[in-house]
């Protein structure tokens, strides 16, 4: 695949590779952290996978099927992607990527105006990651994203995310309308975790060695996002 790389001389976006175990709010802080700067992006790799599958009948087949992508096409796929946005932006917060091992030895050999510069990682509890993905509703009518459960343990400041009154539709009603996902059971957490224990630890690695990870513990949710900005721009100045 070819990378205009003189072009990426000239506009040389700050990538930031989010991690973080299912349900600990990754996609909610990188989205409200990219708001935060003035020319900022927030992708996920799905989100980038779903577009070249427009017209790609061999991807739409893989996500159709419920197949995982292989590593070789995702990195692919997702460096294009990046190109693009890293002469549009200045920030780009990259949901999802890389998320396995191999992965990270791709990523190694990206174009070094497409790398991460920095991985931030979103240090939650196995049991404070599963009490929120329990507490994850969808409305059947407005389809808002939902979470009715509070945290208050392990240190942990988590308040219910819900519609304030009037933003669902007014014949909306939480009994009736608010349904959990099918794949937020007990068992299928557990399972999430598991691999996600699996795949990670060695990214982690990856990033660690290089002096390029930063560890946050959300302690207060989206309440400490102008904190962990200033966190983040400390780290960027010191790399």
């Amino acid at each position: 695949m070819y990378v205009n790389t003189k072009a990426l001389q000239h506009s040389m976006a700050r990538v930031i590779s989010l991690l973080g175990p299912p349900g600990s709010g990754k996609g909610t802080y990188g989205s409200l952290l990219a708001s935060r700067f003035l020319n900022a992006s927030f992708v996920s790799v799905g989100d980038i996978l779903r577009e070249n599958a427009v017209g790609n009948e061999h991807l739409t087949s893989i996500l159709r099927s419920g197949a995982l992508v292989d590593d070789a096409l995702v990195n692919d796929v997702v460096m294009q992607s990046m190109e693009d946005r890293a002469r549009e932006k200045d920030v780009v917060l990259l949901d999802g990527y890389p998320r396995t091992g191999p992965q990270s030895q791709l990523l190694a050999k990206w174009p070094v105006g497409l790398r991460p510069m920095l991985a931030l990682h979103f240090d939650v509890p196995y049991a404070v990651c599963t009490a929120k993905l329990l507490g994850r509703r969808t409305c059947s009518i407005c389809n808002k994203s939902i979470n009715v459960k509070r945290v208050d343990t392990h240190g942990f400041n988590l308040p219910p995310m819900v519609p304030e009154a009037g933003a669902c539709r007014v014949n909306c009603k939480p009994d009736e309308d608010w349904v959990n996902r099918e794949d937020d059971t007990a068992d299928t957490i557990k399972l999430r975790m598991k691999i996600y224990h699996k795949e990670t630890t060695p990214v982690l690695r990856y990033w660690k060695e290089r002096g390029q990870l930063l560890s946050y513990v959300p302690y207060n949710g989206v309440k400490d996002i102008d904190a962990l900005k200033s966190l983040v721009e400390a780290r960027f100045h010191s790399l």
